[in-house]
């Protein structure tokens, strides 16, 4: 006996109903994230303090694999740990996965990432107009900074004060420490 196995193509259509969990979508495809560790989940907690603290009028702050899309067709979203979107981009609080590119996306990278994962994502959000995209590296203590319209990143150790955005500079060590 034969057992075929239905693999779901998400489409545009899908975006307000699709299942909760922990995933991408890649060509319409759901791709399974691993759930991250603690240390991670409490980065995302710190930046998102300190985010919240000095943007909280300016604009909103999520964390937690927040939605992002990329592209419509085929579908593509991906998973952002922390969001930083401003108010002049989405008057109101946003709902639902972010069809506005944010003003700040920081990834905390873990161990199970790989180089050409890493890559491809960031590439994916400059080409939707995120602002700005900061990658933190706990295991080699760097942050690297993409921007739009450049075309180098910038990297830094935690030791080196970076900007996070307008109005947030500091050693990333202040706060993961």
């Amino acid at each position: 006996m034969k057992t075929l196995l239905y693999k779901a193509v998400f489409t545009y259509d899908d975006i307000h109903r699709l299942p909760e969990g922990n995933y991408e979508i890649i060509n319409g495809e759901r791709r399974d994230m691993t759930p991250t560790g603690f240390e991670h989940g409490s980065f995302e907690g710190k930046f998102y303090e300190l985010l919240t603290r000095h943007l909280k009028d300016k604009g909103y702050v999520a964390v937690g694999e927040i939605g992002i899309l990329i592209n419509k067709t085929p579908l593509k979203i991906r998973a952002a740990d922390v969001v930083y979107i401003s108010k002049r981009k989405s008057p109101e609080m946003p709902k639902g996965i972010l069809e506005t590119p944010p003003d700040l996306i920081i990834e905390i990278i873990s161990e199970s990432n790989t180089a050409w994962e890493i890559t491809d994502k960031v590439k994916d959000y400059l080409s939707v107009g995120v602002e700005r995209i900061i990658l933190v590296d706990p295991l080699t203590q760097t942050v690297s900074l993409y921007q739009k319209g450049k075309r180098e990143a910038t990297l830094f150790d935690f030791e080196e004060e970076v900007t996070l955005i307008e109005g947030i500079t500091l050693r990333i060590k202040e706060i993961l420490t």
